[in-house]
């Protein structure tokens, strides 16, 4: 029995008539007709009784389906076979971000993907987001997770989660005095209704920036200038991690994301603040080269985010 002859054959038998089942299969009714045939003629044996209406099996088509039937549970049974290999998955995944996401946010993906991948080896690289880039182009990365927008035409994403640019303030700097209303703990950011703080309060307070090109300095800044000033540069730097621990040690303000402030230590040494602009909010995704084949792991792992 040839697989394509079964799956039109079937069809005839499930629709009870050669016109429903050409019109189910898109394929003409007198091409259908002669697939019929041609298989009848194979077996010796008509399988379909033409002369009446609807028509109806013989004795040879009852047999014909009760093998067709048997071969379509078998290939159900290898597709669950090797469904549940894909489940094995071994192989090599290498995922590539910043500091701030290899610290904190591919830790728990990470681990559940570990636990449910055994087999697979995990590799793990931190780079600037334009070295990360230049990785996924060279294929050297499987997957790149960042919080910036990299071409679509490029490389494809899969958000992860949401994220919002806030501002961490050491408590030592008198500005949190008028600022007192709108203070909230690490762990209020993403609580709903919390208030957020009229950015024009820290138009002299010194600030800790990452490096230009950066993109939470392009969002810090551009807020900066919606509410009216710009902001006073104390330091210029690499990572929000190296902002957020000198902004605790009292040398300026810093424009982190929730995630860093949420996911870091606690550290009483600091205020945070919510921002009230669309332009702080945006998505952490994971990257991938357009053009990539899949592996089997890179797969299980779009699966499980």
């Amino acid at each position: 029995m040839l697989l394509h002859e079964i799956t039109y054959i079937y069809e005839v038998y499930r629709q009870g008539s050669f016109t429903r089942a050409a019109q189910v299969l898109y394929i003409s009714q007198p091409s259908l007709s002669q697939m019929v045939r041609k298989a009848e003629r194979r077996i010796g044996a008509p399988i379909f009784d033409r002369s009446i209406s609807p028509i109806a099996l013989t004795e040879a088509g009852r047999a014909y389906i009760r093998a067709a039937e048997q071969l379509q549970q078998e290939e159900a049974e290898l597709r669950q076979y090797l469904d549940d290999a894909e489940k094995c998955v071994t192989g090599v995944l290498t995922l590539g971000g910043t500091t701030l996401f290899t610290s904190y946010v591919l830790p728990p993906l990470l681990s559940a993907f570990s636990e449910r991948y055994p087999g697979v080896e995990l590799r793990l690289h931190e780079a600037h987001t334009a070295h990360l880039k230049d990785e996924l182009q060279e294929g050297t990365l499987d997957f790149a997770i960042d919080n910036s927008v990299f071409d679509p035409a490029v490389y494809e994403s899969r958000p992860c989660q949401q994220e919002q640019v806030v501002l961490a303030v050491p408590r030592t700097l008198p500005v949190n005095a008028a600022a007192a209303p709108y203070r909230l703990t690490a762990e209020e950011l993403r609580c709903e209704n919390t208030p957020c703080v009229p950015l024009a309060l820290f138009a002299d307070t010194p600030f800790l920036l990452l490096k230009e090109g950066n993109d939470t300095r392009r969002r810090a800044e551009l807020r900066c200038a919606q509410a009216g000033f710009a902001p006073r540069i104390r330091l210029q730097l690499d990572q929000q991690l190296a902002a957020y621990n000198l902004a605790g040690y009292g040398l300026g303000a810093a424009f982190i994301s929730d995630t860093l402030a949420i996911s870091a230590p606690p550290d009483a040494r600091l205020c945070f603040y919510r921002i009230d602009s669309p332009d702080v909010s945006r998505s952490i995704s994971l990257f991938y080269k357009r053009t990539r084949t899949l592996t089997a792991p890179m797969r299980a792992f779009l699966s499980l985010v």
